[in-house]
């Protein structure tokens, strides 16, 4: 018999949270689960769920999966379904209802926020009080969750992310960097300096802009924002366009591009030479390994999950809202070339040892089998 488990994801946005879960149910099928899912209709998720082929309930609210719970039940009887992973505090409120009509029943639930505030009123006791391990992303949110939950900390368990090492890695192949930088209109000769992320208040692109107005104009330099910048695409249109605001008639209005949200981001992080990743309190930063596994040194912030992930070997780390030393960490860069190769090769090397999507997946199948 297949192993079985449900993916339970009510959310409507277009984060790094729902890019897991589709990511991680690909990497179950491949190892052979079978994967099923409960999501809202008309979101990423439930395009998620399309593309990878899994049988799954969606609904216009979480309301309206909490009014179907009787066949909701009887659909996970008749599957046999006895686990279930979910990635959203609020959708606690079903697999409680769950798991009181299906004694037996096992639920994950990972915490991709690690929020500081604590969460122990007796709803959440009632909620948490039926989860059997809740998975943390980071140390920096697994001491949170032992903090701030209501559940026993050995039932807390730390799970880095993963990343695809195969799609995600270094290209050696100087003309394909070059015509792809030149069908994103980057100057061929120019040390790239890029930012994947949504374009949004707490992905830190406010300080990045200032500190790249303060470089030095005359070194040759582009820098390239890779990440939604409109509603649609889990951007801040406000924030967006006081950005262009900051940037328009200044001396680098034409070095500084924003391209919006990508698909082809496995072919754009390998042609940058410098990735920045500003974030004040980033849970872990999945765009960070992604980059790091394509040979990118990282200049990172100093807090949240950054210290985990970067060590001094692969980036330089300054304070979130330090704008000279931002400034300071991208002019050494760009002005050493050796040092950027060198950084790159550690980052690489650092990702295939702990940040492997292989190694992640090996693990959470075992927490899954063991709860």
């Amino acid at each position: 018999m297949a192993d079985k488990v449900l993916q339970l994801c009510m959310s409507d946005g277009k984060g790094g949270m729902e890019l897991y879960v589709d990511r991680i149910i690909e990497d179950l099928k491949e190892e052979g689960w079978e994967v099923f899912g409960i999501c809202l209709k008309n979101t990423k998720v439930e395009a998620y769920m399309q593309r990878n082929n899994v049988p799954y309930r969606a609904f216009k609210s979480n309301a309206g999966a909490l009014l179907n719970i009787g066949r909701l039940r009887r659909w996970l009887v008749e599957e046999n379904v006895r686990v279930i992973h979910c990635h959203k505090s609020s959708d606690l409120r079903l697999t409680t209802l769950l798991t009181l009509l299906l004694p037996g029943l096992k639920v994950l639930y990972t915490d991709h926020v690690g929020g500081q505030r604590a969460k122990k009123s007796p709803y959440h006791r009632l909620a948490y009080g039926k989860v059997d391990r809740v998975l943390s992303i980071s140390q920096a949110t697994y001491q949170r969750n032992v903090t701030n939950l209501p559940v026993p900390s050995e039932q807390v368990i730390c799970l880095p992310h993963g990343v695809d090492i195969n799609t995600y890695h270094p290209c050696g192949d100087v003309n394909a960097i070059r015509v792809k930088r030149g069908e994103l209109g980057i100057p061929t000769d120019a040390i790239v300096i890029g930012l994947p992320g949504r374009v949004t208040p707490g992905k830190g692109q406010d300080v990045w802009v200032k500190a790249l107005l303060d470089l030095d104009p005359t070194l040759n330099f582009y820098a390239l924002s890779i990440g939604g910048t409109d509603y649609a695409s889990g951007g801040v249109e406000s924030f967006y366009a006081s950005l262009q605001e900051l940037i328009a008639k200044t001396p680098l209005a034409s070095r500084i591009a924003f391209l919006g949200h990508r698909n082809d981001l496995a072919e754009i992080l390998p042609l940058l030479d410098i990735v920045c990743v500003p974030s004040e309190n980033e849970a872990f930063g999945l765009t960070i390994i992604e980059s790091m596994a394509c040979g990118m040194p990282i200049i990172g912030s100093n807090t949240g999950s950054l210290p985990e992930l970067v060590d001094t070997a692969s980036g330089v780390l300054v304070g979130p809202h330090d704008i000279n030393a931002w400034r300071g960490a991208m002019e050494q860069l760009i002005r050493n070339g050796a040092q950027r190769e060198t950084m790159g090769k550690a980052a690489r090397q650092r990702v295939e040892q702990h940040f492997s999507n292989k190694q992640h997946v090996k693990r959470l199948i075992e927490i899954y089998r063991s709860a």
